[in-house]
């Protein structure tokens, strides 16, 4: 009997050593998890995802010091949502548990950039942002031209000027230049499109082209947000009465290169389809690249009997004085004129004090 009373003894004993080694280590694995959910990144890191990565590999990558593979194995298992990973380009914040980087890996929110096409900008301006973006693979040829342009667009309007929507459009890394190039042309297409089916009745375009050709003198006329519907009455009512557009920028698009800053009065009487004080109607392309404000300006312009307008001032936040007639706009053409004038004696006492 003693001899039974002792084996149940020690039977007794390593059971509660077994016990309490299990409790022990199961502390010690419960401390280790609390410890690898606990790391944070020190600082913003790029991380490039290959294929083939694992989420044991990539914790390693981006926590230190490094830990033990089967603590992260074991930890991995646990939030066995986090092994699938996808290969890509990731910016991990600053302070990034592993739970939390691994969760942006498996959901593939790669790293952002972005780039951003001006409104009133040429499509050529608009090529060389495009062209000096480090951040999109260029696959494009360097000399890459408009007329390239419209090849890669398929498009058969005499240019591709005013084709691609000015945005800022946001892309991941490895995003091609002709990619984005196609992007912002099906953003322009598709809200030009659906925009013109909602437009004012009795607008005299002939086609959504020829909207879009209004929409980029609106855009280079003011910078004064509330005022391009009413600049684009004054268009459409001349249109309407058959009388010359006379837009300073469809001249200085006609002139190109020669423009200096001031409009001379050579290029008034320059012969090209661009010059709007010689030619009837629309000239034959847009003249820049038309926000999304202009387009729908030029769709539904105010309703207004203003055939002229002018600037009020040096500065093009003043906005412009609009007229219904002749003798109208020649007074508000004196008020521009002495306001310039008033702006340039003010400016040379201001050199004169400084000097």
């Amino acid at each position: 009997m003693k001899i039974l009373h002792k084996f149940l003894l020690i039977l007794i004993c390593l059971g509660i050593l077994a016990g309490l080694g299990f409790v022990l280590g199961r502390s010690w694995l419960d401390y280790e998890m609390e410890t690898i959910d606990a790391l944070r990144t020190e600082s913003d890191t790029e991380l490039v995802v290959e294929s083939g990565s694992t989420a044991t590999g990539l914790i390693n990558r981006l926590y230190m010091p490094k830990i033990n593979r089967y603590l992260i194995k074991y930890w991995v298992k646990k939030h066995s949502r986090l092994a699938a990973v996808k290969k890509g380009d990731y910016l991990i914040p600053k302070g990034t548990g592993p739970e939390d980087a691994l969760s942006m890996i498996v959901d593939g929110r790669e790293m952002t950039f972005s780039i951003t096409l001006v409104e009133g900008n040429t499509v050529g301006t608009a090529l060389a942002t495009i062209k000096n973006n480090k951040n999109l693979k260029h696959v494009l040829k360097d000399d890459f031209t408009e007329s390239d342009l419209k090849k890669l667009l398929n498009v058969s309007y005499r240019s591709a000027e005013g084709l691609l929507m000015p945005e800022t459009y946001s892309f991941v890394k490895g995003e091609t230049d002709e990619k984005l190039i196609k992007r912002a042309y099906g953003d322009m297409i598709d809200f030009l499109h659906r925009e013109y089916s909602e437009r004012k009745k009795d607008l005299p375009y002939r086609n959504e082209y020829e909207a879009l050709i209004m929409a980029s003198i609106v855009e280079k006329e003011t910078s004064v947000p509330e005022e391009r519907a009413r600049i684009a009455s004054v268009f459409v009512n001349r249109l309407k009465k058959g009388m010359r557009l006379q837009t300073d920028p469809t001249v200085i698009y006609g002139v190109r290169d020669r423009y200096k800053g001031r409009i001379l009065l050579s290029y008034l009487k320059d012969d090209n389809d661009y010059n709007t004080y010689l030619i009837s109607g629309l000239p034959p392309t847009p003249i820049a690249m038309p926000g999304k404000a202009s387009i729908m300006a030029a769709l539904h312009p105010e309703d207004t009997e203003y055939l002229f307008f002018v600037a009020k001032g040096p500065d093009p936040k003043q906005g412009h004085i609009f007229s219904v007639n002749e003798k109208m706009h020649n007074q508000a053409v004196q008020i521009y004129r002495q306001s310039v004038k008033e702006y340039k004696k003010m400016h040379a006492a201001e050199t004169d004090a400084d000097k």
